[in-house]
C-alpha cells in the first residue's frame, strides 16, 4: 500500500508541474539627430564648453585668443545618417548689447568677438546661423575661437565673464 501512495503522489506531482513558454519584445528606437561631443563622450545637457582668456595685467595691446573646448579637448559634433546638416547659433550672451558680446565683471565690459577659424576672418556674428554639412557619421568639428580687443586702457582686476547661448539646429 506504501507503493500506491508514492505512485499517487508522483502522478500529482507530474500534475502540478507545468510547462509555459511567451515571448519578449525587445525595441530600440533611434531617433534622427545629433548630439554634442568632446574626446568621444556625450557632453551633459546644456553643457558645451569654456572659453577661457586666461590672466591678464590691466592693460594689453594686442587682441588675446581662446578657443571653445571642454576639458582641453575640441567641441565635436555626431549625427546619425538621416541628418545631412546643422547648424550652430550663438546669441550676444548675457551682457552683450545686441550688436556686441561683452565679458563683465558686473560694474565694466570688455568686448570680444567669435570666429569659426583661428586667424579671425569667418565672424560668427550674434545670432547668425552657421551651416555644417554631414557626410558621413563621423564626428564633424564645431571650431569657436574668441578673440578680446587691444585693451591700452587700465581696467580694474576682478573675473570678467559672459555666458552665451549655443543652439544647434538640424
Amino acid at each position: 500500500m506504501k507503493w500506491l501512495w508514492i505512485v499517487l503522489a508522483a502522478l500529482w506531482m507530474d500534475d502540478a508541474m507545468a510547462a509555459m513558454t511567451g515571448q519578449i519584445q525587445a525595441s530600440l528606437v533611434i531617433t534622427a539627430g545629433c548630439q554634442v561631443n568632446s574626446a568621444g563622450s556625450t557632453l551633459p545637457s546644456g553643457q558645451v564648453g569654456t572659453l577661457d582668456f586666461g590672466d591678464q595685467g590691466p592693460t594689453w595691446t594686442a587682441p588675446i585668443g581662446a578657443s571653445v573646448s571642454n576639458d582641453s579637448n575640441a567641441l565635436q559634433v555626431a549625427c546619425n545618417p538621416s541628418v545631412t546638416g546643422f547648424s550652430v547659433t550663438i546669441d550676444g550672451g548675457a551682457n552683450g548689447d545686441g550688436t556686441t558680446r561683452r565679458l563683465s565683471n558686473g560694474s565694466r565690459t570688455i568686448p570680444y568677438q567669435l570666429y569659426q577659424n583661428a586667424a579671425g576672418t569667418e565672424r560668427y556674428s550674434i545670432g547668425e546661423q552657421k551651416t555644417f554639412a554631414v557626410s558621413s557619421g563621423g564626428q564633424i568639428p564645431i571650431p569657436i575661437f574668441g578673440a578680446v580687443v587691444a585693451n591700452t586702457s587700465a581696467l580694474p582686476a576682478g573675473t570678467y565673464s559672459d555666458t552665451l547661448r549655443v543652439t544647434l539646429d538640424w
